[in-house]
């Protein structure tokens, strides 16, 4: 029995391992493309202040952080 639940443990620390890589790639990939989406909008309108990029940055980590939220909150 020992051996079983030891076996049961270790799976479940490794499930939250890989859920929570997941949430941190996924967070990560958020980010970076609202991050660049911006960028790419302040070239194609050749502003001198990165105003969308910094807008996109700031939006794309409010929505990692609500997702974060969403992921880890109770059920």
């Amino acid at each position: 029995m020992s051996g079983n639940d030891d076996l049961n443990k270790a799976r479940k620390g490794y499930d939250n391992y890989l859920r929570y890589t997941g949430l941190g790639f996924t967070m990560l990939g958020v980010v970076l493309a609202f991050t660049f989406g911006g960028w790419w909008l302040d070239q194609q309108l050749h502003w001198p202040f990165p105003v969308f990029t910094l807008a996109g940055s700031l939006l794309g980590i409010t929505g990692a952080m609500v997702y974060l939220f969403k992921e880890t909150g109770r059920r």
